[in-house]
């Protein structure tokens, strides 16, 4: 593929939906348990389970970052030039940065009076971006048919 527009093969697909899952089901799992955890309660074992959900949410945000900063030069800035999906290439960048951001906000609080409205905010955005990945990529296809029959 061109550089300049280039979809994604089906290895570099594969790793980008596999980190998202991994991010998205970590992240649900965690709000999930919490949901069900008593505050004063430290003697609950879903603690433990909780805790363990946030760390390999961290690991796999940070293997979905790597992903994406592979992306950019290629996918991204090749498809930027090429005048391709760019509302929701745009959407998604700017999703992932926030992303980014509201999760070293969460674990380097400015103040801890603002962590539940940053976790709030965070977990918001991760529901965007699982929403705005498969609009990206039916946008894509849809766009990527419509080139094919005007040829």
């Amino acid at each position: 593929m061109s550089t300049w527009g280039m979809h994604l093969g089906l290895s570099a697909r594969r790793q980008v939906l596999a980190a998202c899952g991994l991010v998205a089901l970590s992240g649900v799992l965690w709000m999930v348990i919490g949901w069900n955890l008593d505050a004063e309660d430290y003697t609950n074992p879903l603690r433990v389970w909780r805790h363990r959900m946030l760390v390999l949410h961290g690991v796999a945000a940070y293997v979905l970052l790597w992903i994406v900063g592979r992306l950019f030069t290629l996918h991204q800035q090749g498809n930027w030039r090429a005048q391709r999906n760019r509302a929701s290439g745009l959407a998604m960048s700017a999703v992932l940065l926030l992303l980014a951001g509201s999760g070293l906000t969460l674990y380097y609080p400015p103040h801890e009076d603002w962590r539940d409205v940053f976790s709030m905010l965070h977990q918001a955005l991760g529901i965007a971006l699982a929403l705005l990945l498969p609009m990206h990529v039916w946008l894509a296809r849809k766009a990527r048919q419509l080139r094919r029959t005007q040829h």
